[in-house]
């Protein structure tokens, strides 16, 4: 299958903004639902759908769907914030007019600007865990990998004055001893391959590790960041651990769902370990990677034809209580799929990325003369004659 494949080319990410992009959202969501008026649906015909985690810190969008449309929201998520694209047909026989959220979420903390963390309001003395359990599960690990591949991979000055770098046999791929899970070393990026027909050979080898003069390249590279080698011992490599320059192996052959964000992510894990805020990005690349297939799914799925539908993708921001402010979520929208039954305008065509989306949602009303009262709503449910719920005869 390789054969198929386009050589040398690895999937990159977009650029995703996040100052100036979050909106809090108790203005998101009257907002959105002024877009969708604007757009040609109909208030009584319009069913939305969320698509977050489980968590509770999610209940607040999903409170205010409700407030707005008029309706509990459809739920399209799965642990994680992925979307489960076979739930596309019910959400479709639930209303004439669509409205998809989905997006991944991740923590934040307004005084110190640290992401990952949330304050469980139903812990005792404010504990803080991951906000994303499911996601931190899967990069954690990968993370410990990472620091302790920075503290056993060293660089130092040999007395010759050559420049090496001593690295664990567990990191490095023989073809006779192949890695079947963990980190590898690109080691045809950062040692010098000599004149041996262009094998890779050892300068010296110990008895856990192999040391390797590095190439010119590399050490041009590393010197550009002010460097100082080391003779003697040297010492780990720490930062310098780039993320182009390895990257993790591991055999994940199911295609469920638990999986399938596993793989999306491993694909860029050495991007997430190596990141100043890993919860972030790794959330930052779920909603990205989910984006393409949920749209793919819906253009090829017939329960949506014929009808309107906005799709909107982006990271929902959760903020634990402080003070006296309650918790609270933004969102940072990231692009969006529209499709309406009569002709889509052409401006529509293809997915509105990331500015323009934003945009389109700012230049909506703030306020929303069709939201409902929740309190109302109950009372009217408390109010109503109490049924004779009969057993069938």
């Amino acid at each position: 299958m390789n054969q198929y494949q386009c050589q040398g080319l690895n999937r990159e990410l977009a650029s995703f903004k996040i100052e100036e992009m979050a909106i809090p959202y108790a203005e998101f969501i009257p907002r959105l639902y002024n877009f969708c008026e604007e757009l040609g649906f109909k208030n009584e015909y319009t069913m939305p759908s969320r698509a977050f985690c489980s968590d509770e810190n999610q209940g607040l969008p999903i409170l205010l769907l409700a407030k707005h449309f008029g309706t509990f929201p459809f739920n399209h998520g799965l642990v994680g914030g992925i979307i489960a694209i076979d739930r596309n047909g019910p959400h479709a026989h639930h209303g004439e007019d669509l409205v998809i959220i989905q997006a991944s979420h991740v923590g934040y903390d307004p005084e110190t600007g640290i992401y990952g963390k949330y304050c469980r309001p139903r812990r005792l003395n404010n504990y803080a865990s991951d906000s994303c359990g499911k996601l931190a599960n899967i990069i954690n690990p990968y993370i410990d990998e990472y620091r302790f591949a920075r503290d056993h991979i060293f660089l130092n000055k040999g007395h010759d004055g050559k420049y090496l770098i001593r690295i664990k046999n567990s990191f490095i791929d023989f073809s006779s001893n192949p890695i079947k899970q963990g980190i590898v070393l690109k080691l045809q990026d950062i040692v010098n391959h000599g004149t041996s027909g262009g094998f890779i050979q050892p300068v010296s080898v110990f008895s856990t590790s192999h040391v390797f003069e590095v190439s010119d390249e590399f050490r041009k590279r590393i010197d550009a960041t002010n460097y100082e080698w080391k003779v003697g011992d040297g010492e780990p490599i720490g930062n310098l651990l780039f993320h182009d320059i390895f990257y993790f192996k591991e055999d994940l052959q199911e295609t469920r769902d638990s999986n399938r964000i596993h793989n999306s992510l491993l694909e860029f894990m050495p991007r997430i370990v190596t990141s100043e805020a890993p919860p972030l990005l790794a959330a930052q690349i779920t909603m990205q990677v989910e984006f393409p297939r949920a749209v793919e799914s819906i253009r090829k799925d017939e329960v949506y034809k014929g009808k309107n539908l906005l799709y909107i993708a982006g990271l929902n921001i959760d903020i634990s209580k402080y003070k006296d402010y309650p918790s609270t979520t933004y969102f940072v929208p990231w692009a969006a799929h529209i499709q309406l039954k009569e002709n889509t305008p052409k401006e529509y065509m293809h997915p509105l990325e990331q500015d323009l989306i934003y945009k389109k949602i700012m230049e909506q009303e703030v306020e929303n003369p069709d939201q409902r009262s929740l309190k109302e709503e109950i009372g009217m449910m408390l109010d109503a004659p109490r049924y004779n719920i009969r057993a069938p005869k």
